[in-house]
């Protein structure tokens, strides 16, 4: 019985560090800004893969919080976000939807 509990224990540990690792990657973060704009992005590896205006671009990590393609801009910093480059923009004085950090439920 020791040995199944160790075993299992040993399993969840694995596994942890296999969440820790990508947390984040993917999940779609949304974004409301002044004017009533919004764009959605998610992360990619070391890029930021943002949506806005009908159009989807890649950015490239350029340094800590921000991500750029040498047109579009994002930078993110203190909680807020700003998106510039796109048509339609700029995407200024943007706060994440309650929707992306409150509680799931499931």
């Amino acid at each position: 019985m020791r040995k199944m509990i160790l075993l299992g224990a040993a399993f969840l540990t694995l596994a942890a560090c296999q969440s820790v690792q990508n947390l984040g990657e993917g999940e779609r973060l949304n974004w409301r800004c002044a004017n009533d704009k919004e764009f959605s992005l998610r992360f990619a590896g070391d890029a930021a893969e943002v949506y806005a205006a009908g159009q989807t671009h890649r950015l490239p990590q350029m340094g800590e919080g921000a991500y750029s393609n040498g047109t579009v801009i994002y930078t993110e910093a203190g909680g807020g976000a700003s998106l510039t480059g796109v048509h339609d923009g700029p995407y200024e004085n943007c706060e994440r939807r309650a929707g992306d950090w409150w509680f799931r439920f499931w």
